[in-house]
């Protein structure tokens, strides 16, 4: 017992490691070929740190784990050391890989003048951003900057919006960044304003890959079946399409009629097998499909989804 539990242990170590190399790598390719050479600033200390790299010529890897070193101090002290640790470990993996890929030279911007190709830089570098940070996100870290500082800000401000927070901090730091360096660089207003598009064009592209990446391929749908012939439509699902069922009870309201309700979730490439199996049962039957937002147990996702913290303070007082 003790052995298949060490096992296990040394299992998810690997398994971490391999998900933290690939975000790495990816990290470097995407600041070192688009968003540094086409000066894209995709938001929090990512977009901080590549202006710094572009006016003053500063390493973008060290600038992010600066910048988020007092973010991190101050979240230890209002959350706790439990919600910083694999904070740290996402913030140090991703600013070593920048600074080391770029040291080597081994990502370099693949378009020969990268200020006539800005919005291709944009599209691709959100997307290889998006795909670095799903990586994170399913072994449950994170790169700090944005995140940090919307639960700092809710410390004084619990009753605001996690999101909204995230938006308007986001929006501070593009227009900031986009701002700082055409001024710095000389630039004209419309290149401040295409410098703006187009890191929102990038941001836009990481927060749709992000979701793609967490819930895409795996997305999932809820079925209710209302049949008399449940029981069949129950073993059938269980049977053929191999999904577990739950048989609720239920009240038909214009009949007064007690009635069973199949409830089962299904991957998206089993929806067809569930209508067909259910319309080969009970032509008369009466199904409802709904999303699944995300679905985590046996048979479908294992990991855990977003936890909900408040300050260490505030979560005593709920305690008393």
């Amino acid at each position: 017992m003790g052995n298949q539990r060490n096992s296990k242990k040394w299992r998810e170590i690997l398994t971490d490691i391999g998900y933290l190399f690939a975000s790495g790598i990816l990290f470097g390719v995407a600041y070192n070929m688009f968003f540094v050479p086409g000066e894209i600033f995709i938001g929090g200390a990512g977009a901080i740190a590549t202006a710094l790299n572009i006016m003053f010529g500063l390493p973008t890897g060290t600038m992010i784990f600066l910048i988020n070193v007092p973010l991190v101090l101050l979240f230890w002290y209002f959350y706790g050391l439990r919600y910083c640790i694999k904070a740290i470990i996402g913030i140090i993996v991703s600013s070593v890989f920048v600074d080391v890929t770029a040291a080597l030279g081994i990502f370099q911007c693949p378009f020969a003048n990268p200020a006539d190709n800005t919005i291709l830089c944009a599209l691709f570098g959100g997307i290889v951003i998006g795909i670095a940070v799903s990586f994170m996100f399913v072994r449950g870290y994170t790169t700090g900057g944005s995140d940090l500082a919307a639960f700092l800000v809710k410390v004084p401000f619990p009753k605001v919006s996690t999101p909204r927070l995230l938006l308007a901090i986001d929006v501070i730091v593009i227009v900031g960044s986009s701002v700082s360096t055409t001024l710095y660089e000389g630039k004209s207003i419309y290149d401040c304003y295409l410098s703006i598009l187009f890191s929102f064009l990038a941001t836009f592209m990481f927060s749709s890959m992000l979701e793609f990446m967490n819930s895409g391929f795996d997305k999932t749908k809820v079925a209710y079946i209302f049949s008399d012939r449940y029981e069949e439509i129950a073993d059938g699902v269980m049977q053929n399409i191999r999904r577990g069922v739950t048989v609720l009870d239920g009240k038909g309201w214009y009949t007064k009629e007690d009635k069973k309700v199949v409830l089962c979730v299904v991957k998206k490439n089993q929806i067809f097998a569930l209508k067909t199996l259910v319309r080969e049962i009970d032509e008369n039957a009466f199904m409802i499909l709904s999303e699944a937002e995300e679905t985590i147990g046996q048979g479908f996702k294992e990991g855990i989804g977003d936890v909900a913290i408040e300050p260490k303070k505030r979560a005593k007082s709920k305690n008393k």
